[in-house]
């Protein structure tokens, strides 16, 4: 009764009304007699031509479009939503900035109707969780009820900032690094890795800046604070603007490495495989 009103309403003729919904002119007549009999109301003057609306169907007329309005906006989202897929993946901040985000600039040319939602943050996210499809992880591959692939292999040396080295150097022996001020990101376990790798023989390292998040340390060494050990995928561009330094050409390959990583407990939506597939052939 109220579609063949609002229509009858908005065309001002009961025979345009039928013809928009297909169906007779007697149908539309016979549901707007029936709703002016539940209302007790007149709703429409009857013309020779048409129709014409009372006061009291104006006041209908303006709340039945306004909630027809509302329906088809509802509709259209949820077919946006279909047509739209997403993905959300968990990982580092740094990772996000320094290495996912370039790349996915190029997957969504190529992907324009999947929207790609990062989530950053140092804790585990849970992966059994619906609203995260993978992650991309910095460990060992070793996770509880987590499948793991490789993704990228990070060496480790030291770099610093050009200021930094004009101030505290020059360094002729990886040994002149035990007077500098080291850069640590959660343990100083790697540097003390890094200095015997040299061959400098050290058991524990004191003193120096211990952040919890990688881009953190990096970022006191481009404002001139200390050494930090260098993740090479990460700060190609800081190493190839001259932002940082490397300091000596001995590397190591720490334990830790980069990981995309999925639930086993959960299955992949076809948007989100398709993006770690395509993460799996980028160039490292």
């Amino acid at each position: 009764m109220l579609r063949a009103f609002e229509a009858a309403a908005r065309h001002e003729s009961m025979s345009r009304a039928a013809t928009e919904l297909s169906v007779t002119h007697g149908a539309v007549s016979r549901q707007i007699v029936a709703l002016e009999r539940l209302l007790e109301v007149r709703l429409f003057h009857r013309r020779s031509r048409g129709v014409q609306l009372t006061e009291h169907g104006t006041r209908l007329f303006h709340g039945v479009f306004e909630g027809f309005e509302r329906i088809r906006a509802s509709v259209e989202d949820l077919l946006g939503d279909r047509q739209q897929r997403s993905v959300t993946i968990s990982t580092l901040p740094t990772l996000a900035s320094r290495w996912l985000m370039p790349r996915l600039v190029r997957f969504q040319i190529q992907n324009p109707n999947i929207v790609v939602n990062i989530r950053t943050g140092i804790a585990l996210d849970d992966l059994a969780d619906p609203a995260i499809d993978f992650a991309i992880r910095y460990g060992t591959g070793a996770w509880p009820n987590t499948a793991s692939t490789l993704l990228l292999s990070a060496n480790a040396y030291p770099v610093c900032s050009p200021s930094f080295l004009e101030k505290h150097g020059p360094m002729r022996t990886p040994a002149d690094l035990l007077a500098t001020p080291l850069i640590h990101n959660a343990t100083r376990q790697w540097w003390i890795d890094w200095l015997l790798a040299a061959g400098v023989g050290v058991k524990a390292l004191s003193g120096g800046i211990v952040v919890d998040e990688y881009g953190l340390a990096v970022q006191f060494a481009l404002d001139g604070y200390g050494v930090v050990l260098a993740r090479d995928p990460l700060l190609e561009r800081d190493l190839a603007s001259g932002g940082l330094v490397r300091l000596f050409d001995i590397a190591v390959t720490p334990r830790f490495a980069y990981y995309l990583v999925t639930s086993q407990v959960r299955k992949l939506e076809p948007e989100a495989m398709l993006l770690l597939n395509w993460l799996n052939q980028e160039p490292r």
